[in-house]
């Protein structure tokens, strides 16, 4: 004979909605914790590139003040563990570009994730972009050329 405890029925009842109010409040909570790995993810990359656009720019001012040489080049932070980040220098000191031939140069640097592995900037690519000038001086010369 097979009785049927009338309590069970109610444990039941009571575990299944249990069950619907956790999935409820827990759906939501997932969706939120996702979505907050995702936002820092975007923020750490975020602060690498200002911190590599930071870091290419000052090299690129003590060069062309030891220098004068006003070289555009590109490539990557593969040497630092950084492969997909890449870097754009252009330096002028042509009057449209807003310097002054022989006596001042812009420096611009803009670095970008590369997310297609082209090695080009595309224009969904996430970048960080930075700019100075620099005057020619003999003292900036002088100073990087003593021992």
């Amino acid at each position: 004979m097979n009785r049927s405890n009338p309590r069970s029925g109610q444990t039941m009842l009571e575990l299944i909605a249990a069950t619907i109010v956790i999935t409820i409040a827990l759906v939501p909570a997932l969706r939120l914790t996702r979505a907050r790995i995702a936002n820092t993810e975007d923020l750490e990359r975020a602060e690498t590139r200002l911190a590599l656009c930071t870091s290419k720019l000052e090299e690129e001012l003590a060069y062309t003040a030891a220098n004068w040489e006003l070289n555009s080049h590109r490539g990557n932070f593969g040497s630092i563990g950084q492969a997909g980040v890449w870097f754009q220098v252009s330096k002028s000191d042509a009057i449209a570009a807003g310097g002054r031939p022989g006596e001042l140069a812009t420096i611009d640097v803009t670095v970008w994730h590369d997310q297609d592995a082209d090695a080009t900037l595309d224009a969904d690519e996430q970048r960080v972009r930075l700019a100075t000038k620099i005057a020619k001086l003999v003292a900036y010369q002088s100073e990087f050329s003593d021992p």
